[in-house]
Formats: C-alpha cells, sequence, structure tokens
C-alpha cells in the first residue's frame, strides 16, 4: 500500500487540475493510505485556499475516510474527529486527542477543549491550572 500527500488528495477532492486530477482518481481509486497529518494539512488547504466552509469541509473529509480504497490510522477515531470538528471542535485538537488515545490524560490550556471533545473523548482532558 501507498501513502499519499496532500495534493494528491486536493486535486482529488476538488477536480481543479486537468492532468492531475484524473491521475488523482486513480491513485485513490487504489488502496492507499492518508495519514492524520495529510488529513489535517488538507483541511487547512481546502479551508485556507479553496474557501471551504466548516460544514462542507467535514463532509468532505467524512466522505474520503469512508471511501474502500482509504486507509487511515484509525476509521472509527478519525470520523469522532470530523463530527466533532463538524460540531464546532478545533479539528487539529480532536486528532491530536485521538492520537493520544492510549495515555491516561491531554493536558491544554485550552479552556473549552473538553466541552468541545465531548463526552465520548478518547481520553480525559485536564488543565493544569
Amino acid at each position: 500500500m501507498k501513502a499519499v500527500d496532500t495534493n494528491v488528495v486536493v486535486r482529488y477532492v476538488t477536480n481543479d487540475d486537468p492532468v492531475q486530477s484524473p491521475i488523482a482518481t486513480v491513485v485513490l481509486g487504489e488502496p492507499c493510505y492518508v495519514s492524520d497529518t495529510v488529513l489535517l494539512e488538507t483541511a487547512w488547504l481546502l479551508s485556507s485556499y479553496y474557501g471551504f466552509d466548516r460544514g462542507l469541509l467535514a463532509e468532505t473529509l467524512a466522505d474520503l475516510i469512508e471511501l474502500p480504497t482509504v486507509t487511515v490510522s484509525d476509521r472509527a477515531w478519525i470520523a469522532w474527529a470530523i463530527e466533532r470538528f463538524a460540531r464546532g471542535a478545533d479539528l487539529a485538537d480532536m486528532i491530536h486527542l485521538v492520537n493520544a488515545r492510549h495515555m491516561d490524560a491531554f493536558i491544554s490550556f485550552e479552556k473549552q477543549l473538553g466541552r468541545l471533545a465531548g463526552p465520548e473523548t478518547p481520553l480525559p482532558v485536564e488543565r493544569p491550572c
């Protein structure tokens, strides 16, 4: 299995390049791995450069990880992170929680992180002060 870069995912999603987009479609049509960092960078690029709003971005990411050929670190937890993002959380924070899920707790100064993560967070969120 091959891992794909953000530019491949973005060409697939946006279909905005007559040469690269069809190639990206072929690449994502084969078994491939999309890392958490590629998902984060994709979200940033689609939001900042392409103007995707939160709803469209969450839907696009959810559709991407549901492609039968796409493997991610943990489909259920990444879907949880995207769902929390759709409800107002920061996507990077939610992916941080997912990646730290085997730890005892996640420590952050962010006041709203625990609330935004919700009751089904993969680990407790603690504030050090």
